[in-house]
């Protein structure tokens, strides 16, 4: 960090001591500057993007804003990365007509195994990707897109935490799940008090599966955190 940002993250870490509604402001702040950058000189946007990314986002992260951290994350990426930004997001675009007629096989057999154990209310649907997870994805595995994308997201939605680890069992008698690809954040919270079952696993036409399970307030606090 530059003595700049290292005085900015100083006068954040202050403020939240007293109260932590400024540093959700100043979060929401920054959001607004971000969907508005392309208004300032090139230099000053690669500054805000770079302190964006090495300050807020991770900032976001740790006070449990998901929905925030990720917006924050694939704006930065656009001014940051600018050719790899639209060569991942051209990728996207190309194969989701395949990948949306995937998730619907996908959902149709998902959705009748989990009326049969009696789990009517669930809400099941796709989970959309960030740009700059499926990056970061081909960054540390050193994979190409369609390794990375291969990784198809669901998510399934319930009532209560018997109802999730009811699902996950419906999920597991329908598709075998990889070894050491099985997460409980509902018994281990991460860090920022996240909590979801997360479970990868061989779906339909052998393709890897990504699921995660949680119950409705699990997911509102995990989209908006503290705020």
């Amino acid at each position: 960090l530059s003595e700049a940002q290292a005085n900015t993250l100083r006068k954040m870490m202050v403020a939240m001591s007293h109260d932590i509604r400024v540093i959700v402001i100043k979060l929401a702040d920054r959001l607004h500057n971000m969907r508005t950058l392309m208004a300032l000189r090139e230099d000053r946007r690669i500054f805000k993007a770079k302190e964006t990314m090495e300050i807020y986002a991770p900032l976001a992260n740790r006070l449990g804003m998901s929905s925030i951290k990720w917006e924050l994350e694939d704006l930065a990426f656009f001014y940051l990365e600018p050719a790899k930004y639209q060569q991942i997001q051209k990728m996207v675009n190309e194969t989701r007509k395949t990948r949306e007629a995937y998730l619907d096989d996908v959902l149709t057999i998902l959705r009748a195994e989990l009326d049969s154990v009696g789990l009517e209310n669930a809400k099941v649907y796709g989970r959309p990707k960030h740009l700059y997870s499926i990056y970061q994805k081909m960054q540390s595995r050193v994979k190409d897109f369609s390794e990375v994308y291969d990784l198809i997201g669901m998510r399934i939605i319930v009532d209560t935490v018997p109802e999730c680890y009811s699902s996950l069992g419906a999920v597991h008698n329908l598709w075998h799940p990889i070894p050491g690809r099985f997460k409980d954040y509902i018994a281990m919270p991460k860090y920022n008090m996240y909590q979801s079952l997360h479970t990868t696993v061989i779906g339909p036409a052998g393709r890897p599966l990504e699921i995660q399970i949680r119950t409705a307030d699990m997911h509102r606090f995990n989209e908006y955190g503290i705020a």
